[in-house]
């Protein structure tokens, strides 16, 4: 028996009746975020400059460079000692900025995703705080804790390795004080780059995730993907994407490489933006 060909069709999709605004994580929130942990970070970093350096032109350090004693002991109180006072006050500023961080990001996000449905043609938008909600702003309070704290010991680790290695290393780059400097430099220099990255990675993935939820509590659940062509090097994936109209929910996202996962602005320094749809 052939093959017979239905006469039914397949139903295609509404047009879109309504376009909102591209949802943009706030600049100036990402930029406070980033200035809160940089000067917290830089406080830090000078009292280990201080102290370290301190112990160093004293008279053991000056004997333990100029004989070769051991100076070991000494270092390593001054170190422990620094991690404990500073572990605490990390801790502390966590425990208030974290919170603090997510609530603005919640208030702006909200803020600007309802705006966006607005001039989408929805008619008095609303925030609605289920457990949804609250899972993704506590899941991020977390986080961002972690990630705040885990700024004092990244730190530390690096200075204390460095500290070591100009009592013990054959490298006259890494040994004496000249060692210590540069690692102190160099630890400054890396802290910058991670906070960097903390402040748009987190920024935009909260972004993110609240816009979806509430897009979905006002029954919004498609959004036009825009590629932010900010970058020197584009996500081909993204750039493929780029125009098209996707579910909130949609499996595609979480397919490729893994670096290039997730919907706008969730992968790792992306920039790309959602446009919500109403139909």
């Amino acid at each position: 028996m052939g093959f017979k060909a239905s006469k039914k069709r397949e139903q295609q999709a509404a047009e879109p009746v309504g376009r909102g605004l591209p949802i943009v994580p706030s600049a100036a929130l990402e930029a406070w975020y980033k200035k809160q942990l940089k000067d917290m970070t830089y406080s830090m970093l000078e009292d280990y400059k201080k102290m370290i350096l301190g112990e160093v032109k004293s008279e053991q350090g000056k004997r333990f460079y100029a004989t070769d004693a051991l100076f070991t002991t000494s270092f390593n109180s001054v170190l422990k000692s620094l991690q404990q006072r500073w572990g605490k006050i990390f801790e502390g500023f966590a425990e208030k900025l974290a919170p603090e961080f997510v609530n603005k990001v919640d208030g702006q996000a909200t803020s600007a995703t309802l705006h966006s449905l607005s001039i989408a043609g929805l008619k008095a938008p609303v925030a609605t705080y289920n457990a949804a909600v609250a899972n993704v702003l506590q899941a991020s309070v977390d986080f961002n804790h972690t990630l705040i704290t885990g700024l004092a010991s990244e730190a530390h680790e690096k200075i204390h390795t460095a500290v070591m290695l100009s009592l013990t290393s054959s490298n006259p780059e890494e040994q004496g004080m000249g060692g210590i400097k540069a690692a102190l430099v160099k630890a400054g220099i890396d802290s910058e780059k991670r906070i960097n990255f903390i402040a748009q990675d987190q920024t935009s993935k909260l972004y993110s995730s609240l816009s979806d939820e509430r897009m979905e509590q006002n029954g919004c659940d498609e959004f036009e993907w825009l590629h932010s062509s900010a970058g020197k090097f584009p996500r081909h994936t993204h750039v493929e994407k780029n125009g098209q109209i996707f579910k909130l929910n949609d499996p595609r996202f979480w397919t490729g490489p893994k670096g290039d996962q997730g919907p706008p602005g969730w992968a790792p320094c992306c920039r790309c933006k959602r446009v919500p749809i109403i139909r």
